[in-house]
C-alpha cells in the first residue's frame, strides 16, 4: 500500500523504494513494507496512524506542527484536529505508553507533536527523493543548480563513504548552493537530522563552538560548547554542514576534527576557500561550470550543451524578459561565459545586465577589463583574479556616487534597513537624494539584493560583492570612519529603544550588524568607548534572543574597557547586572555572579535610580535563591521593601512583597508568604514594566506562588486552576527564559496532586527550550521533572537514572534548592531496594536544607526519611515514627495542611500495621475534616478509603453479618 504521506509532495520513491528500518525500544518499523513489529509480533495500526508515526519518527526530536501533520496525512480531505488527536491516541495505545516505562510521543502545547524516543536506523540504502521533511535551520532547496546535479550526487556518495568532505573553491563558485542541495538530497537518509551552520556572520572565531551548539539546540557556553557538541553527537547519525569556514578556519578546523573523531555516526560537510587540513577530511574541489572552447562557432542548440551557457540564458531571461538565445548571439554568449571562467556568481551578475548593454558590448568591456586586471595583478591567485575581475567590471559600470555608496554599504553585515543605509552612508542632506538613487540603481544592476516583507524591507550585499566593496572602502581610507558610523548608528538605535523595548522585535534580523559592530569596536583599530556603550545598549536584545552566553562574552570584554566617567558608571551598572544574571541563568552560580549584581545595585543607588534598584533587588534575590542563600534573600527582599517605601512607589512596593512572599515560602512560613503575595496582588500595576528594561521577572509569578501556597494550605482545586491559568498567560508571552522559569515553579502543584500526566507536555517543553537556549539550571531541573514523571508511571530504571543524573548536575552547579529534589530521589531508591543509598541521600538532603534554612520541603523530607526507614524493616519503625511526628509538628507550625495530610497518611498506615487502628483514625479524621475541596485528588481519596478501613464497626453489625 502506498503511503499517503508522499502522495501530495510531488516526489515519490517509485522504482527505488525506501529500505530504511527504524528501531526504537522493542519496536521495529519497516518504512518500505509499512510494517511495525513489537518483539517480532506485528502491531496493527490504521493507515493514517502509521503515516503520522512515520512522519514523526523521521523527524525524531523535532516538533511537527499539527497543521503539517494534517496536510501530509490528509492531503485531499478537510479534517479538524480532533481526527489527528484520535489517531495520536491510537498510536500511544499501540505503543503501550499507558503501561511501558518509555514515552515515545510528546505533545508540545500550542505547537504540535514530537517523537522523543531514541531511534536507530538499519539497512540504509541510497534513497530516491521522498516528501521533504521540515527541519528548523536547513535553508530552502536552491532553485538554480544548473550543471551541478552530478556533483551533488558525487558529494553525497563521498559523504556516505568518508564522512568528512570539504567543498573547496573560490568565492562565488556556488559552494553554499551545492552544500544546501546535498543536505536536501540526504535529508531522508539522515531522518531529518541535517543541520546547516552558516559562519559568515560570526566575526569572532571564539564564538564558533557556541554558535554551532545553539544551531543544534544545545547550551552555548563559550567554555564548554565543544564538549556539549561532542557529547550530543557521539551516538547520533547526523549530517552537519559548516558553511563559509575560511574567515574562522582555525577554530572551524579544530572543531570539525574533534567532532569527526569523537562522533562515529556524524557526517560533516564543510565549505571553504581553502582546505581545513585536518584528519579525516576529503577534499572536493568545486570546478566551474562547463564553458565552450575558444574559437568555436556556436549555434543556439550547441551552446545550450554547456552548463555555463544554460545558466546565463536562464538568469538573463529572468532579468530581462526580452532576452533570447539565438544563432546570432550564441558565440558572444559562449565568449562571455568563457571569459567569466564558468563561475556561477559572475555569470549571474553579468546576465543581469544583458538587457541594458547587449551581449556584444559586454564582451568588449569584459575583455578590456580582464586584460588590465591580469597585467596589474600577476601575484594574485587565479580564483581571486577571476571573481575580482567580474566584480571589478560590474563596479566600473557604476556611476561615481554609486561606487561610493557601494563601498560604504560594505560596512553592513547581513540585512540592513533603508534608514540605516541613509544614516550611515550619507553625510549630509545633499547626500540623501544621491543615496536613494544609488540604492535603487544598485538593486537594478544586481549589486544589491532587496528583500521585501509584509512589514519591512531589507537590503543585503552578497558576500563576494561585500568583500570586494570592502577593499574599495579601504582604498578610499574610509574603513575606520564607516565602521565608527556603523557602530554609532546601532548604538543610537538601541538606546532609542530603551523607552519601548517591544520595538526590539523589529530589529532582531539585524543582530548580525550589532555583532559586527561589537567585533570592530573591540578590535585593535576599534573604539572601546563605543563598544562599551553598544554592549550595554544591546543587553536587552541579548536577553530577548536568549543569547546569554554571547551576552557574557561581550559584557566581560566591555567591563575590562570601562572608564571612570559618569557615563562609565551607567554602563558599569548595566554590564555587571547583565553579566551576573546571564551567568546565573546559564548555570554559573558563584560568588562572582552575586558580586556583579550587588555591584550594579550599589551603583544604581549611587546615581539615584530607584527603579533600577528594584529590578536589581529582584535579580539579586533570585541569584541568592539559586545559590541557596535563603536567609540573605529574605534580607535582600526587606531591603527592597525599604527602598520602595522610602520612594513611595506603590508598584515597586508590590513587587518587593512578591519577593518577601517567595522568601517566606522557601523558609517555611506559609501564612506570612500568602499574606505578602495577596498584598502584592492588590496592586493593579504589579506586572507593569515586567517586559520593560532588562528584567528577568515574568508575568504571573505571584499567581503561581499563590497557587503553591494554596495547595499547602489545603486548597488543591483552587491551586490547580490558578496554576493552569497562569501557565497559559505566560505561554502567550512566547519567551523561552520566562516560560521555563514559570513551568519549573508551577511543577510542584501537579506533583503534589499526583497529576503529572496533564503536565508532561510542559515538562518536555522545559527540557527542549532550556537546552536550546543554554539555560543549564533550568534544563537540569526540567530533566529532574521528566524523571519524576517517569517514576510516577512506574518506569523505575530510566526514571531513577535520569533523576540521579539531574541531581548530580544541579549539585555540581551549586544549586541551592537541590535538596528538594533529593527527596523523590531517595524515595525512588528505596522503592528500587537500595535502602542504604536512599537513607544516605535523604540524610544529605535534610542536612543541606537545615544548613541553608531551606525549610519549604522539610516536612516532606522527614516523611520520606520515615518511608525509607520503614522499607528497611521493622527495626526502623520507631525511628520512622519519630520522623513522622516531627514532620507533622513542623507542617502544623508552617501552616502546611497539604504536607500535614501526606504525613498523616504515612503515620496512620504505620499505626494500622501495628494494630493501632483507633489512634490512626483519630489522627486522620480531624485533618480530613479541615478540607473543603480537592476530594478527587489522590491524597484525599486515599484518606477516605483509609478512614473507611479504620472506622470502628457500628452497633449490631456483627449480628447482621
Amino acid at each position: 500500500m502506498e503511503s499517503r504521506w508522499t502522495s501530495n509532495s510531488g516526489a515519490t520513491a517509485v522504482g527505488r523504494p525506501a529500505q530504511t528500518i527504524f528501531v526504537f525500544g522493542p519496536f521495529r518499523l519497516d518504512a518500505a513494507q509499512r510494517r511495525i513489529e513489537r518483539y517480532g509480533t506485528p502491531v496493527q495500526l490504521p493507515d493514517r496512524a502509521f503515516d503520522i508515526l512515520l512522519m514523526l519518527i523521521a523527524q525524531a526530536g523535532t516538533v511537527v506542527s499539527k497543521s503539517d501533520l494534517i496536510t501530509r496525512v490528509w492531503p485531499d480531505s478537510n479534517v479538524d484536529e480532533g481526527s489527528l488527536r484520535v489517531h495520536v491516541a491510537a498510536l500511544r495505545k499501540a505503543l503501550g505508553e499507558d503501561s511501558a516505562g518509555t514515552r515515545y510521543l510528546s505533545t508540545v502545547s500550542g505547537r504540535g507533536y514530537c517523537f522523543v524516543g531514541s531511534v536507530s536506523r538499519l539497512e540504509r540504502t541510497q534513497l530516491a527523493p521522498v516528501a521533504p521533511i521540515d527541519v528548523s535551520n536547513l535553508p530552502p532547496r536552491p532553485r538554480h543548480t544548473v550543471g551541478r546535479k552530478q556533483i551533488i550526487d558525487d558529494i553525497s556518495d563521498q559523504l556516505r563513504t568518508h564522512r568528512f568532505v570539504t567543498v573547496v573553491g573560490s568565492g562565488g563558485i556556488g559552494k553554499t548552493t551545492v552544500a544546501v542541495s546535498v543536505g536536501h538530497a540526504l535529508l531522508a537518509e539522515f531522518a531529518g537530522q541535517v543541520y546547516f551552520l552558516s559562519l559568515d556572520e560570526v566575526g569572532d572565531a571564539a564564538l564558533v563552538p557556541g554558535v554551532a551548539a545553539s544551531a543544534l539546540g544545545l547550551p552555548a557556553h563559550s567554555s564548554d560548547a565543544s564538549d556539549s557538541l561532542a557529547a550530543f553527537l557521539r551516538n547520533r547519525r547526523v549530517l552537519l554542514i559548516l558553511d563559509c569556514c575560511e574567515h574562522v578556519i582555525e577554530t572551524a578546523a579544530a572543531l570539525g576534527e574533534r567532532l569527526y573523531k569523537e562522533a562515529p555516526e556524524l557526517h560533516i560537510l564543510a565549505t571553504s576557500r581553502e582546505a581545513l587540513r585536518v584528519e579525516g577530511e576529503h577534499i572536493h574541489r568545486l570546478l566551474p561550470l562547463a564553458v565552450p572552447p575558444d574559437n568555436l562557432v556556436l549555434t543556439a542548440a550547441s551552446a545550450r550543451a554547456y552548463s555555463a551557457v544554460e545558466l546565463f540564458v536562464e538568469r538573463a531571461a529572468a532579468g530581462s524578459g526580452e532576452f533570447e538565445l539565438t544563432n546570432a548571439n550564441a558565440s558572444d554568449v559562449g565568449n562571455l561565459c568563457r571569459r567569466l571562467d564558468g563561475i556561477p556568481f559572475a555569470i549571474e551578475l553579468i546576465a543581469g545586465h544583458v538587457g541594458a548593454y547587449g551581449v556584444k558590448s559586454m564582451v568588449q568591456l569584459l575583455e578590456k577589463q580582464f586584460n588590465l586586471l591580469w597585467e596589474g595583478r600577476r601575484t594574485a591567485l587565479p580564483r581571486h583574479r577571476t571573481l575580482r575581475a567580474t566584480i571589478e567590471w560590474s563596479h566600473d559600470l557604476l556611476s561615481g556616487p554609486e561606487r561610493v555608496t557601494l563601498s560604504r554599504l560594505s560596512v553592513f553585515v547581513g540585512p540592513f534597513s533603508l534608514e540605516a543605509a541613509r544614516s550611515i552612508v550619507g553625510f549630509d542632506e545633499t547626500d540623501d537624494n544621491n543615496i536613494m538613487a544609488s540604492l535603487a540603481s544598485l538593486v537594478a544592476k544586481s549589486m544589491l539584493v532587496l528583500t521585501t516583507g509584509p512589514q519591512s524591507s531589507r537590503y543585503r550585499l552578497l558576500d563576494a560583492t561585500r568583500a570586494y566593496a570592502q577593499e574599495k572602502l579601504a582604498a578610499r581610507a574610509e574603513a575606520a570612519m564607516m565602521a565608527r558610523r556603523h557602530a554609532c548608528y546601532f548604538l543610537e538605535l538601541l538606546e532609542h529603544m530603551e523607552d519601548d523595548p517591544e520595538d526590539l522585535s523589529a530589529i532582531t534580523d539585524q543582530f548580525g550588524n550589532i555583532r559586527g559592530a561589537l567585533t570592530w569596536c573591540f578590535s585593535d583599530p576599534g573604539d572601546r568607548g563605543t563598544g562599551v556603550a553598544l554592549t550595554a545598549a544591546a543587553i536587552p536584545l541579548f536577553f530577548k534572543l536568549s543569547l546569554l552566553a554571547e551576552c557574557q562574552h561581550w559584557a566581560t570584554r566591555a567591563i575590562a574597557a570601562l572608564d571612570g566617567t559618569d557615563q562609565g558608571v551607567r554602563h558599569d551598572l548595566a554590564l555587571h547586572a547583565a553579566l551576573g544574571s546571564a551567568r546565573m541563568l546559564t548555570g554559573q552560580i558563584d560568588d562572582f555572579g552575586i558580586h556583579c549584581v550587588d555591584r550594579a545595585f550599589q551603583l544604581a543607588g549611587k546615581v539615584g535610580d530607584v527603579a533600577g534598584q528594584i529590578r536589581l533587588i529582584d535579580r539579586l534575590h533570585l541569584l541568592q535563591l539559586f545559590a541557596g542563600h535563603f536567609d540573605d534573600a529574605l534580607t535582600t527582599a526587606r531591603r527592597g521593601e525599604a527602598i520602595a517605601l522610602a520612594s513611595e512607589d506603590s508598584a515597586a512596593l508590590a513587587r518587593t512583597r512578591v519577593l518577601l512572599g517567595i522568601s517566606c515560602h522557601y523558609l517555611g512560613d506559609v501564612t506570612a508568604a500568602r499574606s505578602h503575595i495577596e498584598s502584592a496582588l492588590l496592586h493593579p500595576d504589579l506586572e507593569a514594566n515586567i517586559r520593560g528594561g532588562l528584567t528577568i521577572d515574568y508575568p504571573r509569578r505571584a499567581h503561581i506562588t499563590l497557587a503553591r501556597l494554596l495547595w499547602l494550605q489545603g486548597y488543591p482545586d483552587q491551586a490547580t486552576d490558578l496554576a493552569r491559568q497562569a501557565i497559559s498567560d505566560v505561554m502567550a508571552v512566547n519567551h523561552p527564559i520566562t516560560l521555563c522559569r514559570a513551568l519549573v515553579w508551577a511543577f510542584d502543584i501537579f506533583y503534589w496532586n499526583e497529576d503529572l500526566e496533564a503536565y508532561e507536555e510542559h515538562i518536555d517543553g522545559v527540557v527542549l527550550e532550556s537546552r536550546r537556549h543554554g539555560l543549564a539550571i533550568l534544563q537540569a531541573v526540567g530533566e529532574a521533572m521528566k524523571a519524576i514523571a517517569l517514576l510516577a508511571r512506574g518506569a523505575t530504571d530510566p526514571g531513577l537514572g535520569m533523576l540521579k543524573g539531574a541531581v548530580g548536575t544541579l549539585q555540581g552547579h551549586r544549586f541551592g534548592a537541590v535538596a528538594g529534589l533529593r527527596a523523590p530521589l531517595a524515595a525512588a531508591l528505596a522503592v528500587a531496594g537500595r535502602g542504604d543509598e536512599a537513607l544516605d541521600t535523604i540524610d544529605q538532603a535534610i542536612a543541606q536544607a537545615r544548613r541553608c534554612s531551606f525549610l519549604m520541603d522539610m516536612p516532606d523530607m522527614l516523611r520520606v526519611r520515615a518511608e525509607v526507614l520503614m522499607r528497611k524493616g521493622n527495626a526502623n519503625s520507631l525511628q520512622a515514627e519519630r520522623n513522622l511526628e516531627q514532620s507533622l509538628e513542623l507542617a502544623r507550625n508552617q501552616g502546611a495542611l497539604g504536607y500535614e495530610l501526606r504525613t498523616a497518611i504515612s503515620l496512620a498506615r504505620l499505626w494500622s500495621r501495628q494494630g493501632r487502628h483507633k489512634d490512626a483514625h483519630d489522627l486522620l479524621a480531624p485533618i480530613h475534616g479541615r478540607f473543603t475541596e480537592g476530594f478527587q485528588t489522590s491524597s484525599l481519596k486515599a484518606v477516605g478509603e483509609l478512614l473507611g478501613h479504620l472506622s470502628p464497626p457500628r452497633s449490631g453489625s456483627l449480628a447482621a453479618s
